[in-house]
């Protein structure tokens, strides 16, 4: 439900009430927002639409939520989204945090142990990364979405999309019988790799062949390993991950095979587990209650763009990629949560701002997509390839890379997304601190208690107002803030030092820093 402001504390935001401007002009339309795909990135769509007071239905072709655990890996920043959305605590406790990552290149090599947890993660309330299977991701975003009076209109199938300028039409079936259209003022696709909705509007997404076959299963095991620390495994036959799972003994694994001839089935049992763990691994693994299995080809791409009109895309309709990093299902959060405010702000300014406004969806996600594709990509390359002399050279050198504590540092803080940025938006201005603009605002521990993120405004701007402790800042109340929150931060105030961050700040409903300056003017 909506998050609440603790006034009490020596923080003190005010709020504002919500800005008059030009609504959206059609009064034809049913509701605001039609969602296309009840996922991960879909079911946030949801649930952030009715968190901004817009109108939302989410429709779902499937006749029920899968089982399966699919996407394994909930990073920092998206748990950060999650506690801005008020369920963060519900997704902590059904995962597992992983301790260490173990690399291992070679029975007579030492493995390599990085210990995640003890990394300087910096300024976040998650300094880990998070094992949930993604049905148990999906059954609280959907019962957060059902406290907000939403819910999954299952075997509910898209058959076209038009886009009439001032609203969308969606024609839809119902599996048990009948149609209907729906009328809404945004359509948003989030209707996985093979979207439909990508196709009705016209957009292209070329998917690249990595040319590598991964085999996926969730097995229990008889081996004594540590339940939470996970194992990579850089052998000549080719990788093998051994990822732990929140159900005690159970692991996922995935491992990089020989592409089959002629799309030769591969039997996924138990005995094909434990011989292809024991070779790689050395490991008896006792391989048993195989849950899930999977066979694919990986691919990789980003569509040519994420927005036509007053359709949207977000997810796998507007990426692929491997799976290498757990990125995927993080991005299509994200993807989410940057375009809800931005459809709520723009119901209430004039045509141009709120074009502008919305083509910044794009502008800020696409490079981010793009990035991330990429570098999985040349990771996937690297790990998979089966030129022996690369291989050699993987190994013998992999280890003193992955050593050096800086490299450590990174693969925490950087795989967890929380250096993701967009400095180039045209949201972001810098009056004085140009590192500062474009980034995620800084979250320390506070002296009270708590964090900084916690005083937020969650549903709008917030300004943060730096001061000395023996300065006396403007009232709240002062015309300059323009009825928008305001925290005053003093620096005794602070449980930990908070570099690089201006005297005025100007922060994003999604967390992120709009303008930085000396004064309220500068940024204004």
């Amino acid at each position: 439900m909506p998050h609440d402001i603790t006034t009490e504390s020596p923080l003190k935001p005010i709020h504002a009430a919500r800005p008059a401007g030009a609504a959206d002009s059609d009064e034809q339309a049913d509701i605001d927002v039609l969602v296309v795909g009840a996922g991960p990135t879909g079911l946030t769509a949801a649930a952030e639409a009715r968190r901004h007071g817009m109108s939302v239905r989410i429709i779902e072709r499937k006749p029920h939520r899968s089982t399966f655990s699919k996407a394994l890996v909930v990073h920092a920043r998206t748990l950060e989204v999650f506690e801005a959305m008020g369920m963060a605590e519900a997704v902590v406790e059904a995962g597992t945090r992983f301790a260490a990552l173990n690399t291992h290149t070679g029975a007579r090599r030492r493995a390599v142990r990085v210990d995640l947890l003890a990394q300087p993660w910096g300024d976040t309330a998650y300094p880990y990364w998070l094992s949930i299977p993604q049905y148990a991701t999906e059954q609280i975003l959907e019962s957060h979405l059902a406290a907000w009076g939403v819910r999954v209109e299952w075997q509910a199938a898209l058959d076209e999309v038009t886009d009439h300028g001032d609203l969308v039409e969606a024609r839809i079936h119902h599996t048990g019988g009948g149609c209907e259209t729906i009328r809404s003022r945004w359509v948003i696709g989030c209707d996985g790799a093979r979207s439909l909705v990508r196709e009705q509007a016209g957009l292209r997404l070329d998917r690249a062949d990595a040319r590598a076959t991964f085999v996926l299963a969730d097995v229990k095991t008889t081996a004594g390993l540590k339940e939470d620390e996970g194992h990579v495994h850089l052998h000549p036959d080719g990788l093998l991950l051994i990822v732990p799972m929140p159900e005690p003994r159970r692991w996922r694994i995935i491992a990089h095979v020989p592409t089959p001839p002629d799309g030769t089935p591969i039997t996924i049992d138990s005995v094909y587990l434990d011989a292809l763990i024991l070779r790689r691994a050395g490991v008896e693994f006792g391989s048993h209650d195989v849950a899930w299995n999977s066979r694919f080809n990986l691919g990789h791409g980003v569509v040519d763009h994420y927005r036509k009109g007053r359709v949207f895309l977000a997810g796998d309709a507007a990426h692929v990629h491997s799976p290498v990093g757990g990125q995927g299902l993080n991005t299509g959060i994200q993807d989410a949560h940057n375009l809800i405010w931005k459809l709520a702000a723009a119901r209430h300014l004039d045509a141009g701002s709120a074009q502008a406004l919305l083509d910044s969806y794009e502008a800020e996600r696409r490079p981010v997509a793009r990035a991330m594709v990429q570098g999985t990509a040349r990771a996937t390359g690297a790990l998979t390839t089966r030129r022996s002399l690369v291989r050699r050279a993987l190994s013998a050198v992999a280890p003193h890379v992955i050593a050096r504590p800086r490299v450590q540092a990174r693969l925490a803080r950087r795989v967890g997304m929380l250096e993701i940025g967009y400095p180039n938006s045209r949201l972001t201005k810098a009056a004085a601190a140009p590192t500062a603009a474009g980034r995620r605002l800084p979250n320390p521990r506070l002296r009270t208690g708590g964090r900084l993120h916690e005083h937020l405004n969650r549903a709008g701007h917030t300004w943060i107002v730096r001061s000395h402790q023996d300065g006396t800042p403007l009232h709240a109340g002062h015309p300059r803030w323009a009825g928008i929150p305001v925290v005053f931060l003093t620096d005794d105030m602070l449980a930990e030092p908070l570099d690089h961050l201006a005297r005025v700040t100007l922060v994003r409903p999604d967390g992120y820093i709009a303008a930085t300056g000396a004064t309220t003017e500068a940024v204004r």
